[in-house]
């Protein structure tokens, strides 16, 4: 025997479908806490599908809104929309359900749906994806979504992580300068990477996968160069201001990006170069013609400006100097590089010629950074000079002595094919007259008086392959040596660390304790410490030869090291909301394959004579053109351009991070099988038809229904509900009084289609007009902050009169089609704030009337700004309460019919507490009993008519002995209804005034005059069927369907004024019953007028203020006294004198 649950008094929905939406709906009506998941993120769009429409034709979306606004607004429903349900396990208190939830990006209780984000995005991927999905201002929840895939390969192999995508994204939209702005929040130094980055980030390209990679370097360069071209003040981050001061050995890359990111957390910085330029190996161990000295210096001010300071030709012994600059500072960096050229290790390298590549290009740049000086000639003869190396410095070398006037030849064990420089320097050597001596091993440097004559080699041939698949070539055994003749030899095959000895043993110095490293580098742990007290280490000097990007990445790791020591506060990495488990799109296989555009250069004639810089930079068409060939792999970029139009508001979040989480439930519905996984028990509510059934949204409203009161027979069975009579009202608003003093409230709804001054002013002044004690600009009225501040200052300003001007078009409480989020949630925020009346509310739709005319009339609609607030306030004056309409109510139920779907809604309200009154059909008596203390079945009974509204329906009953008038709050018909039902809406005694003949069936496409009316629902509010013609569902659930509507509509307290009603003046009335036939809502009755007539009078509890009686009303005795004839020409005489 299974052991019964001690159930949690809540429901989870697995599926926002129709079903799941109509069981939501109904169960948060009867107040039972919901929580409803659903796998798409916005309702709207989800139910606007085809397979949602109605037989009607009309969308499930457009049809049911209202009901999906008040489960956005219902504060016993709780949305989580996007999530999944990845397990649902029984426990004893019901259910224990696992879900997780991918992130939105969006807060929607901040987000204001007003679109900019969509409008600034620069993100277009090749099949026409946008990051930001705005699906339009009738989203549900109201907010759009941010599409994110795991980290772009670019990025992610950047050593600084660095957000390509972002730059080249918002470079394609123009914007140079957003652009820039990315770029440099990483890389403190984009003019010199732009230029010499080993650029990691194209390797991972996918576009290479197609064609080439994105030239993503080449672009940074353009934002650079673009950057330094424009006339603007430098842009500097605010920083705090701290004490500390740290001192860094070296203006290298390394140290120049720590500088940097301490001056930005607020330290002061002090940079010792021994150097009299600035720089470090990127001045004096790089090309000219590769890196212009302006460029670096350009860079360099930046950092300079941040508020780093610079000492230069100020050498630093670590060994002697570290305690009197550890006085002076609270930490010491040392990023000293590698500025020791790596030996050859042959016979002859020490004769005079024979130098390394560092100390030749000090030579060359010691003159302050100028133009390098010209070659010594021999004998009137340019200098021969032999460049022994493959990489990119040696070619770098190279191209630089031809400049020089040098005979240059790059000696290289490899082969030509297979030398490890770039394929871009290989052909810019050969192009400028260096001449390549391939597969060639120096086996000594061969002089005679101590000076350089010639180089004795010997060939080579690739060997086998190492771990990295690098095939490091060997001498040809047996192969004869030869002589090349040189004046000069220049050994650039690397450089080795800055303490590097003939030793290479591992050592610690006594004096400092500072440890070096075989290689001859310092020795630091993963934080950059190196173990003595207030010293760290980063750069080439602790990893030996790397990168620029590299450096700086050691550089700035170090930085936040420090920072976290000093201050004990440690800097993550910034954190983004990428989801790791989403993959990037497929690239499309309709793309053209198109080339990377080649990058201008000075012809070699001319370059080779000079030192100017020989790439020459792309062109903006070029650039246009390469952003756009990109796939924008991550689809949303985090350019951070949404998050800065909506910096007021501060609904964008891109941080968030897709979490799990874990709800307990009492009861749980399954409305959609394919979101939920397996789950066995017969107390798991399944809300969905069989596999081979047709698709009918109706039935599947009518599912819905019968599984929310499936739900509430296993919360709430054997419960108490109210019996008998009662008396339901609307508590009666705050008086208004008498003292005029008005505040004006205007949103600016997040500047979405702009703001001008003027309209700042407008209100301002009218702080000066007679009656307003208030007027204020707001940038978004719908947020929670924004509603809290109208709230705030309504009672500290002690504001009688309230003139909103937002995207709210009306006070009523009731929502309709045009509703949206926003608005709902705006209304709802106000008007249920402690002594605020809706009475005391004039709105007006700013957004719809005035600030979509912003952008193409703006002086129109500036004048149309100040007419439309004018009316307002005049109107404001005028206000007047709204009806607190009291009612009697009865709570029994009548179930008429003893059908299987009669038993069963009879059996569900029993269960669940409520009052049922059992009869027989009016040609079919009661036969049936059914046992139940709530329960009171009269036996041979049947209906003979039916009169009424919900809360107070007459109904006539017949048996074999009497006939008698009885009153209940609500029928059910039990029976397979006909399409037409018999139905007199008059109290006793006015039987045979006028009989009317309610349609029960559903809208269809094509077929006029019927209303439209919920599954199991008539056009008479409180009066259900358990069979609705056409729809094809069971007994059982239309039973149950019929119950829950029936328990949902009985009121459980005091009831919310809707706003504007209809009063009809009795003496004008004719009693001709135009405004009965015509009621939706079924609101007007009749009552008995003096000179023994009828007139018409008007339920204001069922009234909505449509206003369908008072259009047809021929001697205009219906009207509504807050919108009333009267009302109509003040404000018609109101726009036409403002617009003579």
């Amino acid at each position: 025997m299974k052991r019964s649950k001690d159930r949690l008094h809540s429901v989870f929905i697995v599926g926002a479908n129709p079903a799941g939406i109509a069981a939501a709906n109904k169960l948060g009506e009867l107040g039972i806490p919901v929580t409803l998941v659903d796998r798409e993120a916005d309702l709207n769009q989800k139910l606007a599908a085809q397979q949602w429409r109605l037989p009607s034709g009309a969308p499930f979306n457009f049809a049911h809104r209202p009901g999906l606004l008040r489960i956005l607004r219902n504060t016993e429903i709780h949305c989580m929309l996007p999530a999944r349900v990845t397990g649902i396990k029984h426990s004893p208190q019901g259910f224990r359900i696992r879900i997780q939830h991918p992130e939105t990006y969006v807060d929607a209780e901040q987000c204001v749906l007003c679109g900019r984000c969509a409008e600034v995005c620069p993100v277009i991927t090749p099949d026409k994806l946008t990051p930001v999905r705005f699906e339009g201002r009738h989203a549900l929840p109201g907010r759009p979504v941010i599409d994110k895939r795991k980290e772009p390969l670019c990025q992610w192999n950047c050593p600084l992580g660095v957000n390509a995508q972002a730059y080249v994204a918002l470079a394609r939209a123009g914007r140079y300068k957003e652009a820039f702005r990315v770029v440099r929040k990483d890389n403190v130094l984009p003019g010199i990477c732009g230029r010499i980055c080993t650029h990691p980030c194209e390797e991972e390209c996918r576009r290479g996968e197609l064609d080439d990679p994105i030239a993503i370097r080449d672009i940074k360069r353009f934002l650079a160069d673009y950057e330094i071209t424009q006339a603007h003040e430098t842009e500097l981050e605010k920083a705090p201001s701290r004490d500390e001061r740290v001192a860094i050995i070296g203006s290298g890359p390394a140290g120049l990006a720590a500088a940097a990111e301490l001056a930005r957390l607020g330290y002061g910085v002090t940079i010792f170069e021994k150097e009299p330029e600035l720089g470090g190996l990127l001045r004096y161990g790089i090309g000219v013609h590769r890196l212009p000295r302006e460029i670096l210096d350009y860079d360099v001010q930046y950092i300079r400006e941040l508020g780093v300071q610079f000492e230069t030709s100020h050498p630093v012994d670590l060994q002697n100097d570290l305690i009197s600059l550890k006085k002076d500072f609270q930490a010491v960096l040392a990023t000293v590089g590698a500025w020791t050229d790596r030996k050859l290790g042959v016979p002859g390298e020490a004769l005079e010629g024979v130098d390394g590549c560092l100390s030749v290009l000090t030579r060359l740049y010691d003159n302050e950074g100028e133009t390098p000086g010209t070659s010594e000639t021999v004998e009137g003869s340019p200098c021969k000079v032999a460049v022994i190396g493959d990489g990119n410095a040696a070619f770098d070398l190279a191209r630089t002595l031809v400049r020089r006037g040098d005979q240059v030849t790059l000696v290289s064990w490899f082969p030509e094919d297979l030398i490890p420089a770039s394929p871009h320097e290989v052909r810019g050597a050969r192009e400028e007259g260096v001449t390549i001596v391939d597969a060639v091993r120096v086996i000594s440097f061969e002089g005679e008086d101590g000076r350089l004559q010639t180089l004795r080699c010997r060939p080579t041939s690739p060997g086998e392959p190492d771990a990295n698949g690098i095939p490091w070539p060997v001498t040809i055994p047996g192969s004869d040596p030869f002589d090349m003749a040189f004046d000069q030899a220049v050994v650039a095959i690397g450089q080795m660390g800055p303490f590097a000895d003939t030793d290479q043993l591992e050592k610690t110095d006594p004096a400092s304790g500072i440890q070096i490293s075989r290689q001859g580098c310092l020795t630091v742990d993963d934080r950059s410490w190196t173990r003595v007290e207030g010293l760290y280490a980063a750069g080439d000097g602790v990893t030996g030869p790397t990168t620029v990007v590299q450096s700086m990445a050691s550089g700035r790791s170090a930085a936040r090291s420090i920072h976290m020591a000093l201050s004990r506060e440690e800097i993550l990495a910034e954190k983004t909301g990428r989801p790791a488990d989403r993959d990037y799109p497929e690239i499309p296989k309709n793309i053209p394959s198109l080339s990377r555009p080649t990058m201008p250069e000075q012809q070699p004639g001319v370059r080779k004579d000079n030192f100017s810089e020989v790439a020459m930079g792309l062109s903006e068409p070029q650039v246009l053109f390469e952003a756009e060939r990109c796939l924008q792999c991550g689809i949303c970029s985090e350019c951070r351009l949404c998050a800065d139009v909506c910096e007021a508001v501060g609904a964008i979040r891109h941080q968030d991070q897709p979490r799990e989480t874990v709800e307990h439930a009492g009861v749980v519905i399954i409305a959609d099988s394919s979101a939920a996984p397996p789950v066995k028990g017969e107390d798991v509510i399944r809300a969905y038809g069989p596999k081979a059934a047709k698709p009918d949204v109706n039935a599947m409203v009518a599912r819905g229904f019968a599984a929310a009161a499936h739900a509430m027979i296993l919360l709430e069975g054997g419960s108490q509900r109210p019996k008998g009579r009662g008396v339901t009202f609307f508590p009666p608003d705050p008086e208004l009084s008498t003292e005029i003093r008005i505040g004006v409230f205007v949103c600016r709804c997040n500047d979405s289609f702009g703001w001008p001054d003027e309209m700042n002013r407008h209100v301002a002044d009218l702080a000066q007009t007679e009656g307003i004690a208030h007027a204020q600009v707001m940038t978004a009225a719908c947020v929670p902050d924004g509603a809290a501040d109208i709230l705030r200052s309504i009672r500290e300003k002690g504001l009688t009169r309230v003139v909103l001007a937002s995207c709210v078009c009306c006070p009523h409480d009731f929502v309709c089609g045009a509703c949206t989020d926003q608005r709902s949630r705006l209304k709802n925020a106000l008007f249920r704030g402690t002594g605020i009346s809706r009475a005391m509310v004039e709105t007006c739709n700013l957004r719809g009337e005035v600030l979509r005319n912003l952008r193409d009339d703006t002086s129109g609609a500036v004048n149309s700004f100040k007419g439309l607030i004018g009316r307002s306030i005049n109107r404001a004056r005028h206000l007047k309460p709204l009806p607190a309409p009291m009612r009697d109510y009865n709570f029994t139920t009548a179930v008429i019919g003893e059908s299987e779907a009669a038993v069963f809604s009879a059996q569900t309200l029993a269960s669940s507490g409520y009052e049922v009154f059992m009869f027989g059909m009016q040609n079919k008596p009661l036969t049936k009993t059914l046992e139940h203390p709530n329960i009171h079945c009269f036996q041979g009974s049947r209906i003979t008519a039916i009169g009424g509204t919900l809360g107070d329906f007459q109904i006539t009953v017949e048996t074999e002995d009497f006939s008698q008038v009885m009153q209940v709050g609500a029928i059910i018909l039990g029976e397979k209804a006909s399409r037409r039902v018999p139905y007199a809406h008059f109290e006793s005694g006015q039987e045979g005034l006028l009989n009317a003949v309610l349609t029960v069936d559903v809208q269809k496409k094509g077929v006029p005059g019927i209303p439209f009316h919920y599954p199991g629902t008539t056009p008479i509010s409180g009066l259900f069927l358990t069979s609705t013609p056409g729809i094809q569902i069971s007994q059982r659930k239309g039973g149950l369907a019929a119950a829950v509507l029936a328990a949902a509509v009985m009121p459980r307290g005091p009831r919310q004024s809707k706003g504007f009603t209809v009063v009809v003046d009795e003496e004008r009335c004719r009693g001709c019953g135009r405004c009965i036939e015509i009621c939706p809502y079924r609101a007007v009755s009749f009552n008995p007028n003096g000179v023994g007539g009828w007139h018409a009078v008007v339920d204001e509890a069922l009234c909505k203020g449509c206003g369908n009686c008072i259009s047809i009303c021929p001697s205009n005795a219906a009207d509504s006294p807050y919108r009333n004839q009267e009302y109509l020409e003040r404000v018609l005489e109101e726009v036409l004198l403002a617009r003579i």
